[in-house]
């Protein structure tokens, strides 16, 4: 697909998109009914009728193109659930080293926090804006480096503090695996060749609609309905496969939720 073309339907609303396509494939059908059919009726049906072999032409190939889809939309949906979990666990891992930081002395504490605070607006403000345009921002990163030399600099005076310092060691490594998880969500999605077969089987579906031979107003509405659900499940697989872009993309709301919950109170006034 033209990166004009995704990029138009990126910026659309789900309700728009879905408007979108359903009324590009339900047009193509119409049009196609009252252009193509009566050519398709000298060509396919000059002594008689040949319905019986194109429904069973077409019904074989719709059970391939129906399994295509299928695997298609667990694909896409598989990814973005991975995508959920993986931003949760990068939030939860962030709330914990956040609330185990208390057993650190000051002005360690309060430093080790106030770092932790701007890596979260980071990722709300900067992070997910600039992923929905496809763009990967290294300042995160560069922030949690910022973070961890701090923690590493610290000489614990305690058997308890170099316990607590090898658990948050642990937990930001987790944090960091999750986050490039993330991240490297931005730029996946589904082979560009596979949304060429998705599109030449959805046009070879509807010409099938072309060929057969049967009243003018049964076809248009048998053929809009064909259409419509085709145009819903591109739809569904064209909203999911990018999780962090698009219409139907993954919020930072777990982020937020941290933010409100457990940082806020000790942001300076």
């Amino acid at each position: 697909m033209p990166d004009w073309i995704s990029g138009w339907l990126d910026r659309l609303p789900a309700g728009q998109l879905a408007l979108v396509l359903c009324a590009f494939f339900v047009g193509i059908t119409w049009l196609g009914i009252l252009l193509v059919h009566p050519l398709m009726r000298r060509l396919l049906h000059r002594n008689e009728p040949s319905n019986e072999l194109i429904i069973h032409i077409a019904s074989t190939f719709g059970l391939v193109y129906a399994v295509l889809l299928g695997l298609l939309t667990v694909a896409t949906f598989q990814n973005t659930k991975d995508i959920q979990d993986d931003v949760g666990r990068e939030a939860s891992d962030l709330s914990t080293i956040y609330h185990s930081i208390d057993g650190y002395p000051e002005p360690l504490r309060s430093e080790l926090k106030a770092g932790l605070r701007d890596y979260t607006h980071y990722v709300i403000e900067k992070d997910w804006p600039a992923g929905r345009k496809g763009i990967v921002l290294m300042g995160g990163e560069h922030r949690l480096e910022v973070i961890r030399s701090t923690l590493m600099s610290y000489e614990p005076a305690t058997k308890t503090q170099e316990q607590l310092q090898s658990e948050l060691l642990r937990y930001l490594d987790a944090m960091m695996v999750a986050r490039e998880q993330r991240l490297a969500a931005v730029t996946a999605s589904i082979p560009g060749v596979l949304w060429y077969v998705v599109f030449i089987g959805a046009f070879l579906m509807i010409s099938f609609l072309w060929m057969l031979h049967i009243e003018l107003a049964p076809q248009i509405i048998l053929g809009g309905i064909t259409a419509f659900f085709l145009g819903i499940m591109i739809f569904l697989i064209y909203a999911m496969d990018r999780p962090l872009q698009g219409a139907v993309s993954v919020p930072p709301d777990s982020f937020r939720s941290v933010y409100d919950l457990v940082m806020k109170w000790d942001e300076p006034a």
